[in-house]
């Protein structure tokens, strides 16, 4: 990496951070999810493209791995995500998902932590869940947690997913649900049905936290 460009990518991770810093964030129920942990299960974290930032923020030097695209446009993405702890797996998600799914599952089960993924990224459609999560799920200990935003001022960009940006010094309410299974089976099938149920579940966690976000 050039030193102008691994310059600019220290001085975006320093500001960044900082200003993220002023979020004042409060976990609810989160008490399911860290029990899984500290009975060494290693749950998958399914959360919505739009929510990216503060959720991913949220997690600050938590134990979680990650997909990054190996893209040089994925880069500064990637270099933040791993100053904020985060373990990854790069490459693509949409070209050749499942090598990137399975680096994933290989972190996860090296490192005994868990996994988080955007189920609707990283190209949308806009809030419909892709299987990707599902299959990691199954490929570790079959747990899922779905992670919800709810925040009382924030900006919102003209883009695909409707990206959110809370202001800074905003309120920042990361909601945990209860745990959501999915089955061992790995099959088509199974992974469609699973797929399936996981879209109704996020659905109605994210009208239960914050019916303007849908």
């Amino acid at each position: 990496m050039k030193l102008s460009r691994r310059i600019g990518y220290a001085v975006t991770y320093y500001l960044g951070t900082a200003i993220l810093k002023t979020w004042r964030i409060k976990n609810i129920n989160k008490e399911p999810y860290n029990k899984s942990r500290k009975e060494g299960r290693r749950p998958v974290l399914v959360l919505w493209h739009d929510s990216l930032l503060p959720l991913s923020f949220s997690h600050y030097k938590d134990p979680i791995a990650t997909i990054a695209s190996d893209s040089k446009d994925g880069d500064l993405i990637a270099y933040i995500l791993e100053k904020w702890g985060y373990k990854l797996a790069r490459g693509s998600s949409t070209r050749g998902g499942i090598k990137a799914a399975m680096k994933l599952v290989k972190l996860c089960k090296t490192h005994n932590i868990s996994a988080a993924i955007t189920v609707d990224g990283p190209k949308g459609p806009r809030h419909e869940v892709k299987s990707g999560a599902v299959f990691i799920a199954k490929c570790l200990d079959n747990e899922i947690y779905a992670v919800t935003l709810k925040t009382d001022s924030f900006i919102r960009f003209n883009s695909w997913d409707k990206f959110i940006f809370p202001k800074p010094f905003a309120k920042v309410e990361v909601w945990y649900s209860d745990v959501f299974y999915v089955s061992e089976d790995k099959d088509e099938e199974a992974l469609k049905e699973d797929t399936k149920k996981l879209q109704k579940f996020m659905m109605q966690r994210t009208c239960e936290v914050y019916s303007e976000f849908i």
